[in-house]
């Protein structure tokens, strides 16, 4: 074989493994320093003046993504949190959200929304400890990537379709989205006391940052 012929062989595995690398699956672990996800659940009924707006964070996001760099549609992530981690009413995330949440609660106005939100009406986090969230994409839609997901809570599971915004590199993926939700998308109720006059309201807001660090190979 002459140098030249062999040079053009060399040049093709090496052209047809750079192929390979690119088309391959990829696995990474979710940082959960540097990921989070959050909801905001707003006041209702007559007396609505007199609670608050509430944050809920997610306090320990952990999960996994696999993703091809060439064929993103056919990734998949598989994430998970404990309800019992719920962070409720973050200062400093609640500084950071304009005048509907420029109100401080007390301790005492905390402690009893968590409570409230981990009771038997609301996610009964004694029966249902954790939420999973599994799906997959992105996909095209309008114009825009959006994620197919299954949310299992309460012992069921929900299906709902989320925007989503992703950048990949060799070294870590990152999706962001934010959108909203009615109690009732989630097969959920929203709580009340005194008849109603003081409630949650129907709508939740939703915003995510989750950024996952490929895994060593």
């Amino acid at each position: 074989m002459s140098n030249s012929v062999a040079k053009v062989c060399l040049l093709g595995l090496l052209l047809a493994g750079t192929s390979f690398a690119q088309d391959a699956e990829r696995s990474y672990t979710v940082d959960s320093s540097q990921s989070e996800l959050h909801w905001l659940v707003y006041k209702a009924g007559a007396l609505a003046r007199l609670g608050h707006n509430h944050t809920i964070a997610v306090g320990d996001l952990r999960g996994t993504v696999r993703a091809k760099p060439a064929d993103l549609a056919g990734s998949s992530f598989d994430l998970e949190f404990t309800v019992a981690n719920l962070v409720v009413d973050d200062a400093a995330l609640r500084k950071t959200l304009g005048a509907d949440f420029e109100s401080v609660p007390s301790a005492n106005d905390i402690e009893g929304t968590r409570g409230n939100m981990l009771g038997e009406r609301v996610l009964d986090g004694e029966k249902h400890p954790k939420i999973r969230i599994v799906g997959n994409g992105p996909i095209m839609r309008d114009g825009t990537q959006a994620l197919t997901v299954k949310v299992e809570l309460l012992g069921r599971t929900v299906d709902l379709t989320v925007p989503t915004k992703i950048t990949i590199d060799d070294q870590q993926v990152q999706a962001t989205g934010e959108f909203e939700l009615n109690h009732a998308d989630l097969g959920m109720k929203p709580f009340s006391v005194m008849a109603g006059a003081l409630q949650v309201g129907e709508k939740l807001s939703f915003s995510y940052r989750v950024t996952a660090r490929r895994d060593a190979r």
